[in-house]
């Protein structure tokens, strides 16, 4: 007589002592023997099989387990019952979810890029938001409009009319602290591969959880224990490797030396037997894992400086002397490279958009700036490219802004 484990996974005996899992619906993910390859090892009732076969049934499969062989050795292990329905259920519920919001949220990329990188971090985990690629994304569109905003501002401090549309003048105000906030957050990205927020977006940490996170479980459950015969078996969640054959543990006032350790799916299993003749000159096992101290990274030892402050100092600086700009890539934690090239093609494609339009305006001055900025913005990208970080010539003009705030030499 079968037996209905829910969410439409049914088990039913079959001949010569096998079995038959039908998952119209859920894909359960075994991997089928083939070969000398052994297929995956399910624990039922806890009798263990091997997964033999597997076919097609609606969305999901059927698959055909068989007694394990007494030579294999199993090494990716599942327990076949409702709980593991139960987690392949929700997982599948979770990865459908996931993939309708990644659809849903694709033209929403460079909106959501601009949410604090917590959050987005969160969304990486709970639905796969392609977080880095929204950073780049509403960083580049940062620069984009931030850029347009700072040519504007500049044109009207040499008496030249508004080119923007009246919707988009304020960007004249805003342009200068966009680029400088763009350049920071595709520095950063460049190096850390890490979604980096904005302040822009910091209205969206209203979609942040506040709730408190349950601490894991680490602690090993006891799977069976012999008296008779002197044999303990421990799982354990996480791979308990301050446990070795050189230790004895203390159980039930007896003393236990390590003889086996598996791993089956997530868990691990360690088989114990019965020493007795006590301690000796050995170690003593605990059963609790060690209290292991928290990584703290480097750049959260002490407090960072505001978005504000980083965003001004890094916009200057990538036009800084190399010294300065190596300085400050230390302090960053990125290569000061990735500065120079941050602002060198900055230079580079704002001379390049703004040549033509100055050239047929008459603008002569403007010309020769463009062309200053094309010359002086392929050179630095070149030498970026090749490893070298340079300054520009402008970075003399704003040295002395910035440089009370660059970290110490050494």
């Amino acid at each position: 007589m079968g037996e209905d484990l829910g969410s439409g996974v049914y088990v039913s005996p079959a001949e010569n002592g096998q079995l038959v899992v039908t998952s119209p619906r859920l894909d359960l993910g075994w991997r089928v023997a083939s070969g000398r390859v052994p297929g995956t090892a399910v624990m039922w009732h806890g009798q263990p099989f091997e997964v033999a076969a597997r076919a097609g049934a609606g969305n999901g499969r059927r698959w055909t387990l068989r007694p394990w062989p007494d030579a294999g050795a199993m090494r990716d292990v599942v327990s076949l019952d409702s709980q593991f329905v139960v987690s392949t259920a929700e997982q599948s519920a979770a990865e459908r979810r996931g993939e309708r919001n990644r659809m849903g949220t694709t033209l929403l990329l460079p909106f959501l890029g601009l949410a604090p990188a917590r959050v987005q971090e969160r969304w990486q985990s709970e639905w796969l938001f392609p977080a880095e690629l929204a950073t780049w994304l509403s960083a580049a569109l940062e620069l984009l409009g931030g850029g347009f905003g700072l040519i504007q501002s500049l044109a009207l401090a040499f008496g030249v009319e508004w080119f923007l549309p009246a919707p988009l003048r304020f960007l004249a105000f805003f342009g200068p602290l966009m680029v400088g906030e763009g350049i920071v957050r595709i520095v950063l990205v460049l190096a850390h591969g890490e979604p980096v927020g904005s302040v822009v977006g910091l209205p969206l940490l209203v979609f942040e959880k506040t709730g408190v996170v349950a601490a894991p479980i680490t602690d090993p459950q006891v799977r069976s224990f012999d008296r008779d015969h002197g044999v303990l078996e421990l799982v354990s969640p996480i791979n308990r490797t301050d446990w070795g054959h050189d230790g004895l543990l203390p159980f039930r006032d007896g003393w236990f030396i390590l003889d086996r350790a598996d791993r089956e799916g997530r868990n691990w299993t360690y088989r114990f037997t019965r020493c007795e003749d006590g301690p000796g000159n050995q170690r003593t096992l605990r059963l609790h894992p060690p209290v292991e101290t928290p990584f703290v990274s480097p750049a959260h030892v002490s407090p960072p400086p505001s978005i504000l402050k980083t965003t001004l100092v890094t916009a200057a600086v990538t036009l800084g002397p190399q010294a300065d700009q190596e300085r400050w890539a230390r302090h960053l934690g990125v290569n000061a490279r990735w500065l120079t090239m941050a602002s060198s093609t900055a230079e580079l494609v704002g001379g390049l958009v703004n040549l033509g339009r100055d050239a047929s305006a008459d603008g002569y001055f403007f010309v020769a700036f463009d062309a200053l900025l094309i010359v002086e913005g392929s050179w630095r990208l070149l030498s970026a490219l090749g490893g070298r970080p340079v300054g520009s010539v402008f970075g003399w003009v704003l040295r002395p802004l910035y440089r009370s705030s660059l970290p110490p030499v050494g």
